[in-house]
């Protein structure tokens, strides 16, 4: 009986002291072969971060980084860890079409904007704007392409 509960004890001890692995946020992890191809063609690149994204109909990792000069770059790369396209920063709602300025005073009549990327489909015609603005109340991430489709609306936690 002893040696029963001696080993159940230790056994509890053991399982108590080894590290538990998190589920971790994949949208933060960052592939070898990613980062590999951003350090081949920007050797001082440095505090990349990737999140996830959809554009063109494809799941993408934008890695957003800086590079040896400490210009923000981001890029968007395919499930395989291939470069798709780059975004590119955009002033204010210049360079969006006049069909995706319309979508957004529609969904979003007073809003405050905060930032846009363009997105130039690389396989074929076409751009989408990703945009991030305050309205309501709330910070949302939406996504519309030129012809003015709403391809994403999200609401941010703040």
């Amino acid at each position: 009986m002893r040696k029963s509960v001696a080993s159940s004890v230790v056994a509890t001890l053991l399982m108590a002291a080894t590290p538990i692995q998190a589920e971790t946020d994949l949208s933060n992890s960052i592939p070898e072969k990613v980062q590999a191809n951003i350090l081949k063609r920007h050797p001082g690149a440095h505090d990349m971060l990737a999140t996830k994204e959809t554009h063109f109909g494809q799941d993408l990792l934008e890695v957003t980084f800086k590079d040896e000069n400490d210009q923000e770059i981001l890029e968007l790369f395919t499930t395989k860890g291939h470069i798709f396209t780059s975004e590119l920063k955009v002033v204010g709602l210049s360079g969006l079409s006049t069909a995706a300025i319309e979508t957004l005073k529609q969904e979003f009549p007073n809003h405050t904007l905060q930032k846009t990327e363009l997105v130039v489909n690389p396989n074929g015609v076409g751009e989408e704007y990703e945009l991030y603005l305050h309205a309501d109340g709330y910070d949302w991430k939406v996504c519309i392409n030129d012809k003015g489709e709403l391809k994403e609306k999200q609401q941010l936690m703040r």
